[in-house]
């Protein structure tokens, strides 16, 4: 019940003060000069994982990237319909470039943590 709880007060919290954050976190980027377009897709990125925790319980990744996953590695067909769905409105083979990019983002990460040690 608690985490029942937490998740929805998270819920209400994010639908609450995400769109004043994101206004605010626009106008902070154009002010100093920073790129509204990387923090758009990082903002993009961080919904579509929790997209993924919602739907397969997976916290790191993106929908994209684990259907691609459980499609390719796991040959779950239901997976693999949803990843034709999602290939038909993003392009084709748009789940498997994104698992591309989150193994060799998340490989990157780790070594700049490794490195930063």
């Amino acid at each position: 019940m608690k985490e029942f709880v937490l998740f929805l007060i998270a819920y209400i919290l994010v639908v609450v003060l995400t769109p004043v954050a994101f206004v605010l976190n626009i106008i902070r980027k154009a002010i100093l000069g920073h790129s509204i377009k990387d923090y758009i897709f990082t903002a993009s990125i961080g919904f579509d994982q929790a997209g993924g925790s919602i739907l397969y319980e997976q916290e790191n990744w993106t929908i994209s990237s684990f259907t691609y996953y459980l499609c390719a590695y796991k040959k779950n067909k239901y997976a693999c319909m949803f990843m034709r769905f999602i290939n038909f409105i993003f392009g084709k083979e748009h789940c498997k470039r994104s698992y591309i990019w989150e193994i060799t983002k998340d490989s990157e990460d780790l070594e700049n943590v490794i490195r930063k040690v």
